[in-house]
């Protein structure tokens, strides 16, 4: 797998470290959920205390499977990338799966998927240059002469 050169390699591996990055940020960030307590005692005005907290703290470790969706997904598309098929096996594959991540961001949109839309972005990229691209095996099929080189 040559990645110097490779517009197509680079722009998955974009999108695959914008996945983690985003997965990373979603899990940990200690910001992601804030809560007001309000106490009152006897004869006292009430006290209000915020807390923030993470969505790993909120919601456990069943939160860590759906975050691992789009890791899958572009896990995928940095395997159909670094082999070497024909376009149409790289229609069949590259396309579907950032069609996939895009449609994933949007659907999350206003909950986690607007943090998945830059590598939803770099994964569609990833899939047009994918399609330009030549491959070792259509470079390899000798093609009829032009009637034009003919002359």
């Amino acid at each position: 797998m040559k990645i110097k050169g490779n517009p197509a390699i680079i722009s998955a591996l974009v999108s695959h470290v914008l996945t983690w990055v985003a997965f990373l940020w979603l899990l940990l960030w200690p910001y992601s959920y804030r809560g007001i307590l309000i106490t009152q005692t006897a004869g006292e005005p009430p006290q209000t205390t915020e807390t923030y907290t993470s969505m790993l703290a909120v919601n456990g470790p069943q939160v860590i499977l759906p975050l691992l969706f789009p890791i899958i997904i572009t896990a995928l598309l940095m395997a159909v990338t670094a082999s070497n098929h024909s376009k149409k096996v790289v229609k069949l594959t590259a396309w579907p799966l950032a069609a996939i991540l895009l449609g994933f961001s949007i659907l999350s949109g206003f909950s986690i998927g607007m943090f998945y839309l830059p590598a939803a972005l770099a994964a569609s990229v990833t899939a047009v240059l994918l399609f330009r691209r030549k491959t070792k095996f259509e470079s390899s099929v000798a093609l009829p002469p032009n009637k034009a080189m003919l002359k």
